[in-house]
């Protein structure tokens, strides 16, 4: 009689186990969806509710200069360079940092235009930085970018860019 006894509560125990597992693998399922769930609607009604943040940040809060707003860009003689390869060195150049070229402070550009000249030869930009309150087209500061090289120009003359093709050009229009 008590092996039939010893029968009788293991199969007891094996249902209640297998009950135990189906509980558990359910409540852990119920789980899992409800925290996907949560996961998603936190998602979206964060990113919906950044995306205004984000365009008033951008504009009020870190202040980043936008282009027709706070500066201009107009690109010359396009044929001669590939847009991608003059935006790049203009990257390497620090002349696409416009918060910082439009900055009046001492550790600002403080720039009102710049004209950058490519010579096609020498592989090289030379840029004319007008400060603001410039007072005539001979008011400028010269410098330049060496495309092979991939860096600065340093102790360019005024003569670095006669006759050479004007390519781009950036404006401060918060001087004007």
């Amino acid at each position: 009689m008590k092996k039939v006894q010893f029968e009788q509560k293991l199969k007891d125990l094996t249902k209640q186990l297998t009950s135990r597992k189906f509980i558990l693998f359910i409540a852990s399922a119920l789980l899992i969806v409800l925290i996907c769930l949560l996961l998603f609607v936190f998602h979206n009604k964060q990113s919906s509710g950044s995306h205004s943040e984000t365009s008033q940040s951008s504009s009020q809060v870190t202040n980043q200069p936008s282009e027709d707003k706070d500066y201009r860009i107009q690109y010359s003689n396009s044929s001669l360079i590939k847009r991608a390869t003059l935006n790049t060195a203009l990257k390497k150049a620090g002349l696409f940092d416009f918060k910082y070229l439009l900055n009046t402070s001492d550790d600002g550009g403080n720039d009102a235009k710049i004209l950058v000249y490519y010579n096609q030869t020498n592989q090289q930009l030379v840029f004319k930085f007008y400060q603001n309150g410039y007072h005539s087209d001979n008011d400028y500061q010269i410098g330049g970018y060496d495309l092979q090289k991939q860096t600065g120009i340093h102790g360019l003359q005024p003569s670095s860019f006669n006759g050479l093709p004007l390519i781009y050009t950036w404006e401060n229009l918060q001087t004007k």
